[in-house]
């Protein structure tokens, strides 16, 4: 009686254990249980930047955690920190906010280490911003054909900024020099639009081929002068589109998005994936955003997925068929 005791205590402890064990398993907090980073892949004051600020306030209302800013500009275009964040732990605390060049232009013009379509889980599409071309107010040209010929009288010597090679900045630019045979030399500013505004306003560039949201205010306040742009702009419809100016080549835009790393585990993207919706979606939020000169139109996961395979496909036939090469 005494060894059947025993044996009964033994198997009634271990059953305990066991449950103690899957209790604290199941007992474990769910995600998210701590704040959530998200990577900036350019400077403070790039487009990157302004959005997900814009955002953070609803995003934490909506996930209950905090959530933290980490700049790693770098490599053209935001490559070191779409890399970081390719390379992050698949689970759910390593978030970046990425713009479009980062999958359908770098991988077009350089070796990046990540894979633009397998090495990210796409979680959000906040819309476009359209790229527009402006000069100091300082200087003498007031139309794009006043800066062209400009350009024409001293080949090489006219310079324009922009966040990076392999940027839709400079892409655009490679259109509009290729579209008039204008040489115009490119001046990339690895760290984002932030020195590359600094620089245009100093004088130390000419030009600059720039994202229209971090360029509305220096318009406004007339430290810039916007000469063309890719897209109409809602506040200035003044400002002539290049097609209206007959450059219809020069049509891309940026648009921005938030991704994981590869593999995000399904838990995560269900808290993730309506949050960033009800951030997006958020009357409020958009409104602030289309101030900033934003076209506000969310997609989700699937359909960020099947625009870059596409972007990325109609990118590679475009630079081929027009023999761009940028520097």
């Amino acid at each position: 009686m005494g060894e059947t005791m025993k044996k009964i205590s033994i198997a009634f402890i271990t059953v305990l254990f066991s449950m103690a064990f899957f209790g604290a398993a199941f007992a474990q907090e769910s995600y998210p249980s701590k704040p959530i980073k998200i990577i900036i892949p350019l400077g403070p004051g790039s487009g990157n930047d302004v959005v997900t600020r814009i955002l953070s306030e609803s995003l934490e209302k909506e996930l209950n955690t905090r959530i933290e800013v980490e700049y790693k500009a770098g490599g053209g275009g935001g490559v070191i920190g779409a890399d970081f964040v390719a390379n992050s732990k698949p689970d759910g605390y390593t978030l970046g906010t990425l713009n479009s060049s980062i999958f359908t232009n770098s991988p077009v013009f350089t070796t990046v280490p990540f894979d633009p379509i397998k090495g990210f889980t796409s979680i959000a599409r906040l819309g476009a911003g359209s790229i527009v071309l402006v000069v100091n107010s300082n200087a003498p040209w007031k139309s794009v054909e006043e800066f062209l010929d400009h350009a024409k009288k001293s080949p090489g010597k006219a310079t324009c900024g922009t966040t990076g090679v392999a940027t839709v900045g400079n892409l655009d630019l490679e259109l509009l020099k290729a579209a008039t045979g204008v040489q115009i030399t490119h001046v990339p500013y690895k760290a984002g639009s932030g020195p590359n505004i600094a620089a245009l306003l100093g004088g130390h560039i000419e030009c600059a081929m720039q994202l229209w949201p971090v360029l509305v205010n220096h318009v406004r306040g007339g430290k810039l002068r916007a000469l063309a742009s890719v897209s109409p702009l809602r506040e200035f419809p003044n400002v002539p589109t290049f097609t209206q100016k007959g450059f219809p080549a020069v049509n891309l835009e940026v648009w921005f998005g938030f991704f994981g790393p590869a593999n995000l585990p399904a838990d995560v993207m269900a808290k993730l994936v309506p949050a960033f919706e009800n951030a997006l979606k958020d009357p409020g939020n958009v409104a602030k955003l289309e101030k900033l000169g934003w076209n506000v139109q969310y997609e989700g996961p699937a359909a960020v997925s099947a625009r870059i395979e596409r972007e990325l496909g109609a990118v590679r036939d475009l630079v081929k068929k027009a023999g761009i090469k940028p520097n």
